[in-house]
């Protein structure tokens, strides 16, 4: 029960993590190499640093509630099987949960190159 209790904490890291992203990244005003979203084409200028901070925040907030629910539903069908089970399927949660990231990360560089062009001037 203790590995379970575990691993249920764990799936749930990146949906608090999701919600974090959504309530921290709009709040980022200035330009940084730290904390939100960064990648060459939202530091390009201040436009389009708020532009990915509040795109990427958006995302995070619709992504939230499918993993949030995948650890909520899912876990506990699996309470009382071996350790082995619930590491696998844990792994399982989280790998689909990791792959969210991608998902924000390509929507928000493809919002990115479709207001923006090379230099980081809207079109």
């Amino acid at each position: 029960m203790t590995f379970w209790i575990f691993m249920f904490i764990v799936t749930l890291l990146i949906p608090i993590t999701l919600l974090l992203t959504w309530y921290l990244c709009p709040r980022l005003k200035k330009i940084n190499n730290i904390i939100g979203y960064r990648s060459a084409r939202s530091k390009k200028n201040q436009d389009t640093w708020n532009f990915a901070q509040k795109y990427s925040a958006k995302i995070s907030l619709y992504l939230f509630f499918p993993t949030l629910t995948l650890s909520v539903v899912i876990m506990p069908m699996f309470i009382h099987k071996s350790m082995d089970t619930i590491g696998w399927i844990g792994l399982a949660i989280t790998v689909i949960q990791m792959l969210i990231f991608v998902i924000i990360i390509v929507s928000t560089e493809h919002a990115l190159k479709k207001t923006f062009d090379g230099n980081g001037n809207r079109y």
